[in-house]
């Protein structure tokens, strides 16, 4: 049975849900600028501070079929590596031009590498944690065919990504999760939308 809540503790809910997907809206534009920056410049900025090993693992081997399937596009081989949280705020967050933030980056696709890094805190065990990965191989397979080139914007980009990484997480059960990716991914995919 659902228990009913007041009015105030409802707007207060959608405000609350407002601001977390304007903010992930602009984390997300900036997490695909970057990564449209880091194609133009070269390698040498993406690389991860950690392990030079690229990982090998049935979750990620997973993920890939399950991105393969849903798209019927092949994913192209990239080299999935853990780096240190801040080495993935670093990545991003400059971007934004000084502002401050108290949110971290858990997955970056960087195409001039061809590697995935992940949040070395992610535990792969978790289908949120496995869900990242399936986002950022959206994003593989986009620059691989070159679509971010033909994008209208950077948020169609995402709006793709975030639309296989909802679809994944309901096949796993995580429906709350998934709206919220959905919403925020039909945010990203109206390039007009402005705050």
């Amino acid at each position: 049975m659902r228990k009913a809540c007041s009015l105030q503790g409802h707007d207060d809910t959608i405000g609350s849900l407002w601001d977390a997907l304007r903010l992930a809206r602009m984390i997300a534009l900036v997490a695909c600028g970057l990564a449209l920056a880091l194609a133009a410049i070269g390698p040498a900025l993406a690389r991860s501070a950690g392990s030079d090993e690229c990982l090998e693992s049935e979750w990620i081997a997973e993920a890939r079929a399950f991105v393969i399937g849903e798209t019927g596009i092949q994913a192209p081989e990239i080299c999935v590596r853990l780096a240190p949280k801040e080495r993935l705020d670093g990545l991003v967050f400059p971007m934004t031009l000084g502002e401050s933030h108290s949110e971290a980056v858990a997955a970056v696709y960087v195409p001039t590498t061809r590697e995935i890094l992940l949040a070395d805190d992610l535990d792969p065990d978790t289908p949120l944690a496995r869900s990242y990965l399936v986002h950022e191989l959206v994003h593989a397979q986009q620059f691989a065919s070159r679509a971010h080139e033909r994008a209208s914007c950077p948020g169609a980009l995402e709006a793709d990504a975030y639309g296989l990484q909802a679809l994944y997480l309901r096949t796993r059960g995580l429906r709350e999760e998934a709206f919220l990716l959905q919403v925020l991914g039909l945010f990203q995919g109206a390039c007009g939308y402005s705050d």
